[in-house]
């Protein structure tokens, strides 16, 4: 009996070390972004959500937009007693190659989110020794194609809603972010696809507006001055959109009737935008990009090979063009202080084993 008793004891906590092997991976998540800044605490809010989920350790520092802070907090990560599995890092200010190098050797594998590194980093990084066998896989969103659809519907929303001039033609005013990030050249190149399939629609002017609210809506205040017949304007971002609204306003236009405006973001005043129909068109979604990661980072950490699964490195199609139903949704489920409660093991290799590529996006969840 004794013997028996024994046994079972055993073979109890050994069941109850198989979840917890399951769990074992820890995640640093270095945010370049401000512990107060809408846009990168969404994207902490919904990867803390999965790792909730998916039962996975996770630990965020914020940078508060700081490159040299980037860095220091990757160094104080190195200098702990107990690292991290993984730690997940964004080329924001172009710092992932030196984070790539610190961590070369030290046991912890990377995971680049949001912006990867070039190929001339990469190359770079080779020519120079550094190993990069601990980078285990990337996720960036299609900025390209997140531009693209933001132009088509936006093109589209004037044919049904607004008179074309006497030539047939409409005048669109551009508004990009900068001339070096990538996601900025990437939307950029977007609008200018779809600018070639629609010759009617005129680029009077593109400007750089910085990513800033204050700058678009003095740039757009002298174009609507220089282009008075410019009907159309598209920002690569909501703060930008924002600022190009209040221009038009102060002219006496009319946002969503005599004048369409299309942005990019999933801020609250974004997605009421989109519902009072200010924005005509709202692309959003990488926000998810984290929760995502995590995703593959759980996978990764299970045995799964990502390479079978459609790559290690993916840019996958994260934006979805918003409606007004849709925005209602968004701002009933995520936009508060509580973590979005969403079913990650749906998304799963390890916990949908049928699947056999991953099928990210964000409008599953607004059903």
């Amino acid at each position: 009996m004794a013997e028996t008793i024994r046994r079972s004891v055993i073979l109890f906590c050994c069941l109850l070390l198989i979840p917890i092997a399951g769990w074992a991976e820890s995640i640093v998540f270095l945010n370049p972004g401000k512990s107060t800044e809408e846009f990168w605490v969404s994207v902490s809010r919904f990867m803390q959500s999965a790792a909730s989920d998916l039962h996975v350790d996770l630990d965020i520092l914020y940078a508060e937009r700081d490159a040299t802070k980037m860095v220091a907090n990757a160094r104080s990560v190195l200098e702990r007693a107990r690292q991290p599995d993984y730690l997940i890092v964004v080329n924001e200010k172009q710092v992932a190659p030196e984070i790539l190098k610190m961590t070369a050797g030290s046991g912890i594998k990377v995971f680049l989110l949001l912006n990867s590194i070039s190929a001339e980093q990469k190359q770079a990084l080779e020519s120079a020794g550094v190993s990069l066998s601990h980078l285990v896989g990337s996720l960036v969103p299609n900025n390209e194609d997140a531009g693209y659809r933001m132009a088509k519907a936006l093109f589209n929303e004037a044919q049904r809603a607004l008179p074309a001039r006497p030539d047939g033609s409409r005048q669109l005013i551009a508004i990009a972010g900068d001339k070096a990030t990538p996601a900025s050249l990437e939307r950029e190149a977007g609008l200018r696809r779809a600018l070639a399939e629609h010759p009617e629609i005129q680029l009077t002017q593109i400007v750089y507006g910085e990513w800033n609210q204050q700058r678009a809506q003095a740039q757009t205040d002298i174009l609507l001055t220089r282009y008075p017949e410019a009907r159309l304007v598209w920002a690569a971002n909501d703060l930008m959109a924002f600022g190009a609204i209040q221009a038009a306003e102060a002219k006496n236009l009319l946002p969503g009737k005599n004048i369409l405006f299309a942005g990019l973001n999933n801020s609250r005043q974004a997605m009421q935008d989109r519902l009072s129909g200010r924005l005509s068109v709202l692309a959003a979604g990488h926000f998810t990009a984290g929760g995502w990661a995590v995703v593959m980072i759980h996978d990764v950490h299970a045995g799964k090979d990502l390479d079978k699964a459609g790559g290690r490195d993916r840019r996958d199609p994260l934006f979805a063009i918003i409606d007004a139903r849709q925005a209602k949704q968004f701002i009933e489920r995520f936009d508060d202080q509580r973590i979005p409660q969403v079913d990650f093991r749906q998304f799963s290799l390890v916990h949908a084993p049928k699947s056999r590529d991953y099928h990210f996006s964000l409008l599953p969840l607004l059903k």
